[in-house]
């Protein structure tokens, strides 16, 4: 990774704005350092990705712990040698290096531009023309990109659709890891803020409990149901403080679709209000693993799994109001719901009390 010039951008185009950055697409006019390429090795023009920190002019280890956590995890995978003709570390976007903004002064992240921009999209686009083989294929990638991350102690923390790529191919790519951490790092209270989109957030988070690779794969579970219907998990709800009493208190998105088998039961297994008893990744990967070759019987039997058209199937032209899916400061919210759950179970207890007596 490297420090490059602003200047060396060019066409720089505003493309969308998330919870914390803006992300802009430009053309890297040297492009990255490649070794094996002649004299000044660099393989030439390349469309970038530029994600601008919001109020980083001073920036500080917090705004770099993206590229630290890529850094780690490429480093350790380099040494496996699973770098992958793809050009990202085995389903994990690649990031190139940083800039700065020459106006705002902002420091802005390079990473490897994806025309097809994210799945959450590619979803709602494409959703009646992804079969469940496809499907299937797409969630293999995701879980081993996952699996990969866990098995170098990162916990993404921030664990989406809007976060996950769509590549050449249509491979998705897990990327955004800027609030990403170690598993084994301990727990900071100093920095202690949960972020997110609420329906994704498990809800031992919402609790006030910290991020485990299990809160990773319940948010795994989200992006099945998603694939699974064409919609976003609780589309048609307030993101607000009574959503998170209810998924603390065991809501979830409705079944109403048919799936390949195995694949709803395992679904409700990354849902598990008990963090203990979702599958890890490596688990995961092997149901999905199992799933898909059923359902290449199927095909092969001429009995592949269909999509079914229903009014409760496929993507909606309107969420609610208040649903939101971007990735915000969540810690005043849960502080508030845990407050109100506090309080009822006070009152039930009261009531039982003057019901019944001591």
């Amino acid at each position: 990774m490297e420090f490059v010039p602003y200047e060396k951008f060019k066409d720089v185009e505003f493309i969308t704005e998330g919870g914390f950055s803006k992300i802009y697409k430009a053309t890297w006019i040297d492009g990255p350092r490649d070794w094996s390429a002649p004299p000044p090795y660099r393989i030439g023009k390349m469309t970038v990705a530029l994600k601008e920190l919001s109020n980083s002019s001073n920036i500080s280890a917090k705004e770099l712990n993206e590229l630290m956590v890529f850094y780690n995890y490429a480093t350790n995978y380099n040494s496996k040698n699973v770098y992958t003709c793809h050009d990202h570390f085995n389903y994990i976007n690649k990031y190139f290096g940083i800039t700065q903004h020459s106006n705002t002064q902002n420091f802005m992240i390079i990473t490897k531009y994806y025309e097809s921009g994210d799945l959450r999209n590619h979803i709602t686009n494409e959703f009646y023309n992804i079969s469940w083989f496809k499907k299937l294929i797409k969630l293999q990638c995701i879980v081993n990109g996952l699996n990969n991350m866990h098995d170098a102690n990162i916990i993404h923390r921030d664990y989406h659709s809007g976060n996950i790529l769509v590549a050449t191919g249509e491979t998705p790519i897990i990327s955004d890891l800027g609030i990403s951490k170690s598993a084994i790092e301990p727990f900071d209270d100093k920095d202690n803020e949960i972020y997110g989109i609420i329906p994704y957030v498990a809800p031992e988070v919402l609790q006030g409990r910290k991020y485990t690779k299990a809160s990773d794969i319940y948010s795994f579970g989200m992006i099945m149901w998603e694939l699974m219907t064409g919609r976003r998990p609780f589309w048609d709800k307030s993101h607000d403080t009574d959503l998170i009493i209810q998924i603390c208190d065991g809501l979830r998105p409705p079944i109403i679709t048919n799936a390949p088998e195995g694949y709803i039961e395992l679904m409700k297994e990354c849902w598990h209000l008990d963090p203990n008893e979702r599958p890890t990744a490596s688990n995961l990967l092997q149901k999905v693993k199992t799933i898909f070759y059923n359902e290449i019987k199927n095909i092969i039997n001429k009995n592949p799994t269909k999509i079914m058209e229903s009014p409760n199937i496929g993507p909606v032209t309107t969420n609610n109001p208040g649903a939101i899916y971007k990735s915000r400061p969540l810690s005043e919210m849960i502080k508030s719901a845990l407050s109100t759950i506090s309080l009822k179970s006070q009152n039930i207890t009261q009531n039982i009390t003057s019901k019944f007596g001591n």
